[in-house]
């Protein structure tokens, strides 16, 4: 493929027994006004017809479609960085084998990525929909609380707080320069590789842009490792229920990994430094307020509110609420 194009455009899509979604997914990529130069597909063990479609797809397709089945199962993070790695084009989109994509998805990725030529990575909102397709009545970034504040965050030289605080970019809207992947790779097992690439990408002074529509529609259905349907206060309270003390200690860890990797790469700025440490102190005092007795854990809970912890690096009131009930 010639690379000699400032703006060619390689797919990077990972399988797992897909068949059921697949084709109405690589139909709505074949269906989009700008099309892509390549899309690389790694397929990570399928036991049902996915090679099968796979292979059908790629003799009917105007651009390069390049298959690789693991002889071994590498799971989704190291499944996606393998695709990756192999895929040639100057921008690379992520791409599940379950959702759709709406027709000018890629055209308006390209016009962002040259309109800001120092974005390193975009992302867009979806719209959520059951897996009939059906509409459930809001997008990614509402599910997610992806406020307008926090855009306007996001916009103003913010990046780190708001990622720190949690993950607002869905991989399958994600596209971001081939030439950033020496920074990114390999992805830490640890992370989920959405959250990896953009929460380093920003902590190494790579822009995020966002494009404010939907561009895509994000299907849920009971198969999906991570979705993103709205949870009610019920679901959210049981939800908070069974997170085990150890997760905030996870989490932590998860962070401590990043700063070391920067520090391995000699790009940890003392301002990141200092972020980082006050998640991480965050999530260890979040920890110690879980596994103390109700009456030892006031203090901790009133000293993290009154530092604005809670709204800074977690769920502001419903934590507070979560802390003291649990």
């Amino acid at each position: 493929m010639k690379k000699s194009n400032p703006f060619s455009l390689s797919i990077a899509m990972c399988t797992y027994n897909g068949s059921k979604y697949l084709q109405e997914q690589l139909y709505s990529i074949a269906k989009q006004t700008q099309l892509p130069d390549e899309i690389v597909i790694c397929d990570d063990g399928s036991t049902d017809s996915t090679l099968q479609i796979l292979d059908e797809f790629k003799k009917n397709i105007p651009f390069q479609v390049r298959i690789y089945h693991n002889k071994k199962r590498l799971g989704a993070t190291k499944n996606f960085e393998k695709a990756i790695t192999l895929c040639e084009g100057n921008i690379i989109a992520l791409s599940d084998q379950d959702d759709i994509w709406l027709p000018h998805k890629l055209e308006k990725i390209e016009e962002l990525f040259k309109k800001h030529p120092n974005a390193g990575y975009v992302f867009s909102d979806a719209i959520v929909v059951d897996d009939k397709l059906f509409p459930l009545g809001y997008t990614m970034w509402k599910s997610i609380s992806f406020t307008m504040y926090q855009r306007r965050l996001f916009k103003n030289d913010h990046q780190v707080e708001v990622l720190l605080k949690h993950n607002i970019v869905t991989g399958t809207t994600m596209a971001f320069r081939a030439e950033i992947r020496n920074w990114i790779l390999p992805i830490s097992d640890q992370w989920v590789h959405d959250a990896w690439i953009a929460l380093l990408s920003s902590a190494l002074g790579i822009k995020g842009e966002f494009i404010e529509e939907p561009l895509i529609k994000y299907r849920q259905h009971h198969q999906q490792s991570i979705g993103g349907r709205k949870l009610n206060l019920h679901e959210q309270f049981q939800k908070a229920y069974n997170t085990e003390s150890e997760s905030y200690s996870i989490m932590a860890n998860r962070f401590e990994y990043i700063i070391k990797r920067l520090i391995f790469i000699d790009k940890l700025t003392k301002k990141t430094k200092r972020l980082f440490d006050a998640k991480i102190e965050h999530l260890k005092i979040r920890q110690r307020i879980h596994s103390y007795r109700k009456w030892k854990c006031y203090h901790l809970i009133c000293r993290e509110f009154l530092n604005g912890n809670y709204h800074r690096f977690s769920n502001g009131w419903k934590s507070v609420i979560k802390d003291l009930c649990l």
